[in-house]
């Protein structure tokens, strides 16, 4: 059962954070393989990531949203457009799915693709950028799956266990998504 659904995929659903969310959410932050391949180097508590989330919400340049499984309501992330210009009609994507066990299960893709088109097609943006860890050929692939494309490298933009790291940065332009994605 659905649990107040905003986007709804074939094996997942968007909605807006609700409470609880944050121990979940937490794992992504904390736990050592996806946070070597996102900027985060203090750990967080659920309070913060409350904190957090109830900051994103009042934010007017953010949409935050959770990534649930369809079939058992899991809460199985989180996805947002952060910074969002709403003169220049674009927004920063992020998105992180908890825990390793639902990694590669195309949870992370049915999310990215549902965010597209409620960008492209709701919020009527032109523009969709992401920074991802250079490293991280996995990411980097789906994200390409997805319709980004590598626009530029943000040289030793992080620094991990003693040495510096690029990040790419990734862009989706609406004319180019509407290009490759049935309507």
């Amino acid at each position: 059962m659905m649990n107040n659904p905003f986007l709804i995929g074939n094996k997942i659903y968007l909605r807006a954070p609700g409470e609880g969310d944050e121990t979940i959410i937490a794992i992504s932050e904390n736990h050592p393989a996806p946070r070597e391949t996102l900027f985060y180097a203090r750990p967080s508590s659920a309070a913060d990531i409350r904190k957090k989330l109830n900051d994103m919400a009042a934010n007017p340049n953010t949409i935050a949203l959770v990534i649930c499984n369809l079939e058992t309501d899991e809460v199985l992330g989180l996805t947002s457009f952060l910074r969002i210009d709403w003169i220049g009609r674009m927004a920063i994507f992020y998105i992180a799915i908890s825990e390793e066990k639902n990694w590669s299960q195309g949870y992370g893709s049915e999310a990215t693709h549902l965010m597209m088109a409620y960008a492209f097609n709701t919020l009527n943006f032109n523009r969709v950028q992401l920074h991802v860890y250079a490293g991280n050929e996995k990411a980097v692939k789906a994200y390409q799956r997805c319709g980004f494309i590598i626009e530029g490298t943000l040289r030793q933009a992080m620094y991990r266990d003693g040495s510096y790291h690029d990040f790419f940065v990734m862009g989706l332009l609406r004319e180019d998504w509407i290009k490759t994605t049935p309507q």
